[in-house]
């Protein structure tokens, strides 16, 4: 059997003795409850990542998980602790103020104790032929470190970020689904070998819609995906800040928890001035959302709609009892939605990402009724057309505005091309 599996719950069912080795019974008896860490949020065992855009407050939330788990109060003053023990933490990104960050959220919540937490800077890479075997060594240490200062076991285990610890040898492998699958396969083996949950701290992609950065192989093969959401101004301000609950294999997800962000001081500079560091209030209510705006892909996809409604419109009927509208080619404005959208990578990556988001951003305009896709009688190929600004209503309501760039047929051999 390979060191790297999957994890099995034990006692799911009698295991098939003889020629049935390895397969398991159904069998009558009420299923084994599910193992929490923190029920209802974190499982007992497993892989799980912690996604975000920057500046949303994932190590924050992460150290307060970790004050939940090692001092066993509930996690967002709801949710009970089931398995209490120390946490180790691989902080590759933010090492030289965790521990000031950790102290003032233990504080803020009424712990001014020495908490079982280890933390150091380095990690193996995690697509490393031999790095199961490198961090298994590195959590025994830890494992016999807690066990006799603290007599607790290692419950908890984060690598902060992923991206940083899988050390891609090539550009591209982190939309890899492969490779992707590979390091997600380490981390649970880590925690099938330890007992702890194993939780990755990552960033979302450029569109947060898409979740977290690279490929998509990452949130499948994870057991749990917190996700941390915000409203992000281009200036770095953030709002409507809350955790949500974007995975949970055991259980259910789409919950969100709203938080606000707030300074503590934790001690004083040389020059007198008070150092502060941010903790997480979740009692506290953030402030009202702003109205959600469009995605930039969709913009950018009106934008283009629009530039071509005036440059290379045509009218047309696209049905028989509606009004005449203007019309374009999909084709044509997929091209220039490909020339105009940025993307990173070599060719094949940069084609790859322009598809993907010119597929949601139809998608979302077709869900707004911005647009309307029809393949059109004697016009072959599928037509687009703008809804209003003002937004969509009743058909015979509303104006459409489309645009169309004529089709030119090559004349046939031995005719006169028409005039």
């Amino acid at each position: 059997m390979s060191i790297i599996s999957d994890y099995v719950p034990p006692n799911d069912g009698s295991v098939a003795p003889g020629p049935g080795a390895g397969w398991r019974f159904h069998a009558e008896d009420d299923p084994a409850p599910t193992p929490w860490l923190i029920k209802g949020i974190l499982p007992e065992t497993g892989a799980g990542l912690i996604s975000g855009q920057w500046g949303t407050y994932k190590t924050t939330a992460a150290l307060d998980i970790a004050v939940s788990v090692m001092t066993g109060e509930p996690f967002a003053g709801r949710f009970a602790v089931r398995r209490r023990g120390g946490v180790c933490y691989l902080a590759l990104e933010g090492a030289g103020g965790l521990a000031s960050r950790l102290t003032a959220i233990a504080r803020s919540r009424g712990c001014a104790q020495a908490l079982p937490f280890l933390y150091r800077r380095d990690c193996p890479a995690l697509t490393a032929p031999d790095a199961l075997h490198q961090l298994i060594a590195m959590m025994a240490d830890a494992t016999v470190a807690l066990r006799g200062k603290f007599d607790v076991p290692v419950v908890l285990v984060f690598v902060d970020t992923v991206v940083t610890a899988a050390g891609y040898s090539r550009s591209g492998d982190d939309n890899d689904a492969a490779v992707a699958q590979r390091l997600m396969s380490v981390l649970a083996g880590l925690s099938q070998l330890t007992g702890a949950l194993v939780v990755g701290v990552d960033h979302f992609g450029k569109i947060s819609e898409t979740g977290t950065r690279g490929s998509s192989a990452k949130e499948g093969a994870a057991d749990v995906v917190l996700a941390l959401l915000a409203d992000r101004e281009t200036g770095g301000s953030v709002s409507n800040t809350r955790l949500g609950v974007r995975k949970l294999r055991e259980g259910a997800s789409g919950l969100e928890l709203p938080f606000t962000p707030k300074s503590v001081e934790v001690g004083t500079d040389p020059d007198g001035d008070p150092i502060t560091r941010v903790v997480i209030d979740w009692a506290a209510a953030p402030g009202q959302p702003a109205p959600k705006g469009w995605p930039k892909s969709l913009l950018l996809l009106r934008r283009i709609l629009m530039t071509l409604l005036v440059d290379i419109g045509q009218d047309t009927q696209p049905f028989l009892d509606g009004p005449i509208v203007r019309a374009c080619d999909v084709e044509l404005v997929r091209a220039e939605f490909h020339r105009q959208y940025p993307a990173e990578g070599n060719p094949r990556e940069k084609t790859e990402t322009r598809r993907k988001a010119f597929q949601r951003a139809l998608k979302s305009a077709q869900d707004n009724a911005v647009v309307m896709l029809r393949e059109i009688p004697m016009l072959p190929r599928l037509q687009t057309h703008m809804a209003p600004p003002e937004g969509p209503g009743p058909p015979q309501q509303r104006r459409h505005g489309h645009s169309r760039h004529p089709r030119r047929h090559a004349p046939r051999r031995g005719r006169r091309p028409p005039r």
